[in-house]
């Protein structure tokens, strides 16, 4: 007979312990992926989301995962080069990621949508940057779209901009794909009010931007308002440019002008009072469910990195509605599970902001708010 603690005995419990261990299969992981500018022009945005995303998944974690299976998330830096986004999605989809999350870019989402992509791996991508139409219509039955469109947003910032007066509308755009359509749409809604659009002007996408050429115009045209179309950075350098020159007509633009970068390169009393159209509820607000929520999981994984912005919620919130995806694709999600179960998101409300997925609508929100920049470069709603 084998006694308690008996060399034997204690052989046996280890030997035990051992085939237990092995046997026992590894926690398995529900594997995500951002692939999106960590670097380049537009870094600024893409490190934003992506720590927005990442506290939305440590927090998850740490209430135990999802199935009894923790998150994880992969991220890739494609520079904003859009040859090297479709060869970083190419290479993600040949393994166990089930979703990519906030593609930034409307040059890299063109060739992605142009090229299928991901409609070649069935891989599905929840939240895209930016809105723009093109990239919207036709419905891609793998690419979902949490915030509100571009022509949400373009429609919300010229019916303000009318109702109070301002009828001598310019439109500064950046030179890519979003900015095109942009110009587009503000023409298109001007005319539709009986407008016509006072003046254009584009820049290009670089480290540093030279505006001279759009501020003499706007400086010829002497426009009520500019609505200024660009990411974050080079609308951080419109503004400090056109108001070191003198021009005082008031700023309108889009949620990817974000106010953060503005009042960086722009400094706080250069960037007071310019307009940015916000595509979900204030981040800050005490009386909106998932912003609370949201404030009180960037304070416990959002580590050192600053204080929590209008971008970090929105990849937040994006994430929330993926991990309402992948609950109910169930314990042993696919790539195709995900997309019926995306499919299935009608009237989601994530405390207080409310997503409408349908397999012929893959538009979540029309949400939108305007914000202006204020004292300390605080947004006011």
């Amino acid at each position: 007979m084998i006694g308690r603690g008996t060399p034997a005995a204690c052989a046996g419990g280890w030997l035990l312990a051992g085939w237990l261990a092995f046997a026992a299969p590894a926690l398995a992981e529900l594997t995500v992926a951002q692939i999106a500018p960590m670097s380049g022009p537009i870094a600024e945005e893409g490190k934003a989301y992506n720590l927005g995303i990442r506290v939305a998944i440590e927090a998850q974690n740490a209430r135990g995962g999802l199935h009894g299976q923790k998150l994880a998330l992969r991220t890739l830096d494609d520079q904003y080069k859009p040859d090297l986004t479709v060869e970083l999605i190419r290479k993600e989809a040949t393994g166990k990621t089930l979703a990519l999350l906030l593609p930034v870019g409307s040059p890299a989402m063109t060739r992605v949508l142009k090229e299928k992509v991901v409609d070649a791996a069935r891989l599905p991508i929840v939240g895209v940057i930016p809105g723009a139409e093109p990239l919207r219509n036709p419905l891609n039955p793998y690419v979902f779209h949490v915030r509100a469109g571009d022509q949400d947003q373009y429609r919300r910032i010229v019916e303000h901009a009318l109702t109070i007066g301002m009828k001598r509308v310019a439109v500064v755009y950046a030179d890519i794909p979003f900015g095109k359509a942009g110009l587009a749409e503000v023409d298109r809604l001007l005319k539709a009010a009986g407008r016509e659009l006072a003046v254009s002007a584009a820049f290009p996408i670089g480290a540093s931007i030279d505006f001279t050429a759009a501020l003499a115009a706007l400086q010829r045209s002497a426009p009520d308002v500019v609505v200024l179309i660009s990411p974050g950075q080079p609308a951080g350098q419109f503004v400090r440019q056109y108001r070191t020159a003198g021009l005082g007509a008031p700023i309108m633009t889009l949620s990817y002008g974000l106010a953060e970068a503005i009042c960086r390169i722009a400094g706080e009393e250069l960037a007071r009072g310019v307009g940015i159209a916000q595509v979900f509820p204030n981040a800050a607000s005490p009386t909106v469910p998932v912003s609370r929520r949201f404030q009180e999981e960037f304070r416990r994984f959002g580590g050192a990195e600053g204080a929590p912005t209008q971008s970090h919620f929105e990849g937040y919130v994006t994430t929330q509605v993926l991990i309402e995806g992948l609950r109910r694709a169930g314990p042993a999600p696919t790539r195709d599970k995900l997309v019926q179960a995306l499919d299935s998101l009608r009237e989601l409300d994530v405390g207080g902001f409310m997503v409408d997925f349908s397999p012929t609508r893959h538009a979540g929100s029309r949400f939108v708010d305007i914000g202006i920049i204020s004292n300390r470069c605080k947004l006011v709603f």
